[in-house]
């Protein structure tokens, strides 16, 4: 599978949503275009590399450096040794486990070297203007892998949830007017953030997201982003809402969770869904510390 087109035609939590539901293995090559001196236009890469939809390793370049410059900049290994690595014959065995079944590198040094590869993820969905090609044929190296993985639907999760601009994503969250419907009976296995999960409880598709938004007591735009994260999920899909339903008094909340911390009071000067998290790395190490 081949699959390329600008990021104004898919976006990457659209792209993401693909390699996890397709259990896709693969590059996503992501070029970011800048603005340069004078006119000129300037380009930046990525290389996202996945297998069986879940995420395995994230670099700026191809040339099989990246992980090595990670571990080099921390001073983890003498130099010395970081060249006869690169001498070494390439292996089928991620880098990563290759250094930890040495004893070279633990377990806590991996997790930080794969959450900083994830960082880059998260910034790339800050991107205005860019390309990307998917190539479900490219090999992927050894050499960028720490052996640890993540599904590309939480990466992406992760990743909306820290979002800053919404410009390019505002056609694609569901209508104000419109209502949701939940596609699964069963508890969601993901793990969801508060106010996902309040929404998620109205998704019987007889209540507009406009009155969901007055019952949890929060800005509309902010239920509209959470609706879209469920919806990349695969958890809910956006139905048209018959105003003949009957009353929103009808269908409850738990008051512990609308007045739990975090859960979005407007008496709170920073709600949880618009507070930008400073420390997504930090987070995201112990995401991997409780799941890999």
């Amino acid at each position: 599978m081949s699959l390329s087109s600008s990021l104004t035609d898919f976006s990457l939590a659209e792209l993401f949503q693909i390699i996890d539901q397709g259990r896709k293995s693969g590059r996503l090559t992501v070029c970011r275009l800048l603005n340069g001196n004078a006119g000129k236009a300037k380009s930046q890469y990525y290389f996202i590399w996945f297998r069986q939809g879940r995420i395995v390793a994230v670099s700026n370049s191809l040339d099989g450096q990246g992980l090595i410059t990670k571990i080099s900049e921390r001073n983890w290994v003498r130099s010395q040794f970081l060249e006869k690595i690169l001498l070494m014959p390439r292996k089928e065995t991620p880098l990563g486990l290759n250094l930890k079944t040495a004893g070279i590198l633990n377990a806590e040094q991996l997790n930080l070297l794969f959450a900083s590869q994830i960082q880059q993820i998260r910034e790339l969905f800050e991107i205005q203007k860019g390309v990307f090609k998917l190539d479900s044929k490219a090999p992927i190296p050894s050499q960028e892998m720490t052996g640890l993985s993540l599904r590309a639907i939480e990466v992406a999760l992760m990743a909306l949830r820290n979002l800053k601009d919404w410009k390019t994503l505002a056609e694609a969250l569901p209508e104000p007017d419109s209502a949701i419907y939940s596609i699964t009976q069963t508890k969601p296995e993901i793990r969801l953030h508060t106010l996902e999960w309040q929404v998620w409880e109205f998704a019987d598709g007889t209540i507009s997201l406009d009155a969901i938004a007055n019952q949890l007591n929060q800005p509309i735009a902010i239920v509209q982003q959470a609706a879209f994260r469920l919806k990349i999920a695969g958890l809910i899909e956006e139905v048209s809402f018959v105003k003949s339903t009957p009353e929103i008094s009808k269908f409850p909340l738990d008051c512990r969770l609308i007045n739990s911390p975090g859960s979005g009071n407007k008496k709170s000067t920073e709600p949880e869904m618009l507070k930008i998290v400073t420390s997504f790395l930090d987070n995201l190490v112990g995401y991997l510390r409780s799941n890999i």
